[in-house]
């Protein structure tokens, strides 16, 4: 009850989830933190514990590997807006999914680093970090980075676009540093000039800020689907993000894991026929500036992350 309370922001989401009351929850997590000694407060609109976890990291290890190996109750997944109805509708048998609003890696890589998910769909694959000796990410495919703007945009029917052209415009960005290569390309163009402060992800914060008809922001092909009234403006960022598959490291190999990576592998193909601007990590890759994407003659392997 309390890493679903953790992991889901909510008591009550908690509650409903597990088919019980919000007061069960409340009840049981306030006798579950006096046990581990440990204390819970919100931060940043998170719950984080403070206190000595190790010993409730042991006994999250013992719940994961239940969840993994015996199927006592369904492993947990979490991903972006866009990725879930990629890759999660329907869920891969075994699994259930999460809120689906975080802003950033921060949160999914530390419910991941302390085992209160199980996996995840990393959707920035510019800023993934390499060699965490705890955390593997999976590259499942990479996808075209285009600059978007409402349909009735000044823009929106203009060819070659120019930087020029593009000056007179605001355009969304994240808080500095949250995602630090896609940023620095971003404003080498002149881009990533406004920004948007969300804790957790909103429509009207982000591409609802693209209605007023002069702001400006960014998609791939999966996130336009989500994304109704945007098109794509006759500009290339140079930019190539993606999905990625991320789970821990000693966890990498366990079958349901793998099943699940077969699973999502499946849908890129599926994926890649609807969006010729989607590549699966096993078809040629368009070279984009600063990003390395695993080429097709090399052997499909894990990498390390650093949270």
């Amino acid at each position: 009850m309390l890493d679903y309370q953790l992991w889901l922001r909510s008591g009550e989401q908690a509650a409903a989830r597990l088919h019980c009351s919000q007061s069960t929850v409340s009840r049981n997590n306030s006798q579950t933190l006096a046990l581990f000694g440990l204390s819970c407060h919100r931060r940043a609109g998170e719950w984080q514990l403070q206190g000595d976890q190790g010993l409730l990291l042991m006994e999250r290890r013992v719940h994961q590997l239940a969840r993994l190996r015996c199927g006592m109750a369904p492993a947990r997944i979490e991903a972006n807006f866009w990725a879930v109805p990629a890759f999660l509708d329907p869920l891969p048998e075994g699994w259930e999914g999460g809120v689906a609003t975080h802003v950033g890696m921060a949160r999914p890589l530390q419910l991941l680093r302390e085992r209160v998910i199980d996996a995840w769909i990393g959707s920035y694959q510019p800023d993934l970090p390499v060699d965490d000796p705890d955390l593997a990410v999976f590259d499942l495919c990479a996808t075209a980075v285009h600059l978007v703007a409402a349909v009735d945009h000044p823009l929106a029917h203009q060819a070659e676009l120019s930087e020029e052209d593009l000056s007179a415009f605001p355009s969304l960005a994240l808080p500095p540093g949250m995602f630090p290569r896609t940023e620095a390309i971003l404003r080498r163009q002149g881009l990533w000039r406004t920004r948007v402060r969300m804790k957790r992800y909103r429509p009207e914060f982000w591409q609802g800020r693209t209605e007023d008809q002069v702001t400006l922001t960014y998609a791939n092909c999966l996130a336009l689907n989500v994304m109704p009234g945007l098109v794509r403006l006759d500009y290339d960022l140079g930019l190539t993000s993606g999905e990625a598959l991320v789970v821990r490291r000693d966890l990498k190999d366990e079958a349901l894991i793998q099943k699940l990576l077969a699973s999502l592998r499946q849908r890129c193909l599926q994926l890649a026929e609807r969006h010729p601007d989607l590549w699966p990590t096993l078809t040629t890759l368009p070279v984009a500036e600063e990003l390395s994407v695993q080429q097709p003659e090399q052997p499909l392997e894990t990498k390390g992350m650093t949270a």
